[in-house]
């Protein structure tokens, strides 16, 4: 230690290199595994979530008990190839673009089930993924994940604990009807669109205005946009059977097209950029559904459209 470095100084020196380290490993920060080994030694009721008041009503309703707020976060940096430089003479996937994202995504979520992990948590409902702004001149792309890790009674935490987007609300009515999430999957693709000569003119009105007067498609854009869909979507297939799941439920898309403005001996052209992810929650059917001990139906009240709605926690009568 430095002879002018005062202990609080050298305390905060060696928990960000404590924190550092960690990240390397793909684990949370220092403080972080800190506050949540302390939180759950103190073995209290407090907690915090991003649960509503009537999921929240609805978690002690349903026995499954909220312990905490759990968030992870990745920044990621895009290879030199996978950064669009100025424009591509070719049209095709990112590769290197789409497995950044990807990657960044499951790094963020990994670390926010190993939060869930040192609170002793069952599994993590509620999930978003908040993405931090692109930053394509630098080649980076930021994550966060955030959502209520929770606690179920009389059953044993799995070694990994789930993550789903589910609410709190779609969380027990899955667990009521005896299914269970397996952990969120996802599909991502980062598709380039280089505009040919034909579709070009199209666009621009060809010679001497040709083309400008007919409504048409886009048959070149149509397909780009469709193969990045099919790439995605492909990849989140494979990530629910990697998971051993039945299926995939709350499943959301995520899409956007991107202009690529650029010039070539003093004339304009653009080209397209489709980003498509598709996001859900795997889940397979529940070897140990917990018994609802409920015999009437539970009405909630939806503040947003002011209309009453039925809970009916009867399960269904399997084959």
């Amino acid at each position: 230690m430095p002879f002018w470095e005062s202990a609080a100084d050298k305390s905060r020196r060696e928990a960000h290199e404590a924190t550092r380290r960690a990240l390397e490993r793909g684990q949370i920060p220092y403080r972080a595994r800190h506050r949540l080994e302390k939180q759950r030694q103190q073995n209290d009721r407090f907690f915090t979530s991003t649960l509503t008041s009537n999921e929240h009503l609805l978690t002690r309703e349903a026995g499954y008990e909220p312990i905490g707020l759990v968030m992870g976060t990745a920044f990621y940096k895009v290879s030199f190839w996978g950064y669009f430089n100025s424009y591509r003479s070719f049209t095709g996937e990112l590769t290197s673009l789409s497995q950044a994202q990807l990657a960044a995504r499951e790094l963020a979520i990994a670390r926010l089930q190993k939060e869930a992990m040192l609170l002793g948590a069952h599994g993590v409902i509620g999930v978003r993924l908040q993405m931090g702004g692109y930053n394509w001149s630098a080649r980076t792309v930021e994550f966060t994940a955030i959502g209520t890790a929770i606690r179920i009674p009389n059953r044993d935490p799995d070694p990994q604990p789930f993550t789903s987007d589910l609410s709190g609300q779609e969380f027990w009515q899955l667990h009521q009807a005896g299914y269970y999430p397996r952990g969120l999957v996802l599909g991502i693709c980062s598709y380039y669109i280089h505009t040919d000569w034909n579709t070009r003119n199209m666009t621009r009105g060809g010679f001497w205005g040709r083309g400008s007067s007919q409504n048409q498609e886009i048959t070149q854009y149509t397909q780009g946009f469709q193969l990045a869909r099919h790439l995605a979507t492909e990849r989140l297939t494979a990530d629910v059977r990697k998971q051993s799941g039945e299926g995939v439920i709350g499943m959301h898309i995520d899409m956007g097209i991107e202009d690529i403005e650029y010039e070539v001996n003093n004339t304009t052209y653009h080209d397209l950029l489709a980003h498509f992810v598709a996001m859900g929650t795997a889940i397979v059917c529940d070897p140990l559904p917990v018994p609802s001990e409920r015999k009437s139906p539970l009405l909630y009240y939806d503040l947003a459209n002011g209309k009453v709605s039925q809970l009916n926690v009867s399960k269904p009568t399997k084959p």
